[in-house]
């Protein structure tokens, strides 16, 4: 096997791969391609998936034990009950619940958008017909500004925010990547990432004067524990079963309040919580940290197979709800 040391990064794509496969949502040969765009060899994906744990001679999961498509009444009861967007009471397949044209927001491509070396970032942005409450980034999972975060950005403004999302990969062409999205991805440096992510802040910052929050997702959720601990200039914060950052000290000092929130299930990710969780507090700043249960990794992602609509929904409103009061004033 190489000798090569592997990025964070790199080993969280790898990581995140392998769970799909054992779950049984890709193939074997799909797992060695996604791996292998990573690794480059065919021979070291071979040889390095074992030592992450992943035997590729076993048979992927059943896909009967993959999640319902079944509405749950409680899910359904709750997304009627609440004034603003919710993840649905049931898995899409389109990644749509609130339509560009609602007639409580505006939402579209952003344009004039550039990131720090002057490239074009590829951006999407929604925001409500009435005052804005603050302003959201959101960030992405490992496969690009999809529908589903579209939608998501969506969801935010219907809850009165101004809410925008950029793609980590807008010079390779972003989410038209597809299943080669994550190799590529793998290639970017936390660095580069969080420069355009700071762009995008920064352009929230013309119009929401210090009301500045963000949320993501998987990759993107440890993004957000990035800026978190590199100081960011944020009121409020929620990483949703985002990996630990390689550097968590600056979590120490943050004056950033963080609503944490893990999947039971996913206890790769959530194994970490309570190491962030001690951070936080010696920090002072306010932070929640929930282990939703019997949730996975992805949860609130409803194109996802791990879709799960109850906490999804539960985690989301929280997030709202402490987004509303660590912006006001």
């Amino acid at each position: 096997m190489s000798d090569r040391q592997w990025t964070d990064l790199e080993l969280y794509i790898i990581g995140e791969h392998i769970e799909d496969f054992q779950d049984g949502f890709i193939t074997r040969r799909e797992l060695l391609r996604r791996v292998t765009l990573i690794t480059g060899s065919a021979a070291v994906s071979l040889a390095l998936l074992p030592t992450l744990g992943c035997n590729v001679n076993a048979p992927a999961g059943d896909p009967a034990a993959r999640a319902s498509s079944v509405p749950s009444q409680t899910a359904v009861a709750t997304a009627a009950a609440t004034p603003f967007a919710t993840p649905p009471a049931a898995r899409t397949t389109d990644g749509v619940t609130v339509k560009a044209d609602d007639p409580r927001i505006n939402a579209g491509a952003v344009t004039d958008l550039k990131g720090q070396d002057g490239a074009a970032l590829i951006g999407y942005r929604a925001a409500p017909k009435g005052a804005s409450l603050g302003g959201v980034l959101v960030v992405q999972e490992n496969r690009g500004v999809t529908e589903h975060i579209r939608d998501v950005v969506r969801r935010a403004a219907t809850a009165g925010f101004t809410a925008l999302a950029i793609d980590v990969l807008s010079r390779e062409g972003g989410e038209k990547l597809g299943n080669d999205y994550s190799g590529a991805l793998a290639k970017r440096t936390p660095e580069q990432i969080l420069a355009d992510m700071r762009a995008g802040l920064d352009a929230l910052e013309r119009t929401e004067r210090g009301k500045l929050a963000t949320v993501g997702f998987c990759f993107g959720g440890g993004v957000v524990w990035q800026l978190v601990s590199a100081g960011a200039p944020l009121k409020a914060a929620a990483p949703f079963y985002g990996p630990k950052p390689p550097d968590i000290t600056g979590l120490t000092k943050t004056k950033t309040a963080v609503f944490a929130v893990y999947g039971e299930l996913d206890t790769r990710i959530t194994a970490s919580g309570p190491e962030m969780e001690a951070a936080l507090k010696q920090s002072g700043a306010p932070y929640q940290s929930t282990v939703y249960p019997a949730a996975n990794h992805a949860f609130h992602n409803d194109t996802s197979e791990r879709y799960a609509a109850d906490p999804a929904q539960k985690a989301w409103i929280g997030t709202i709800e402490w987004f509303k009061r660590h912006l006001a004033g």
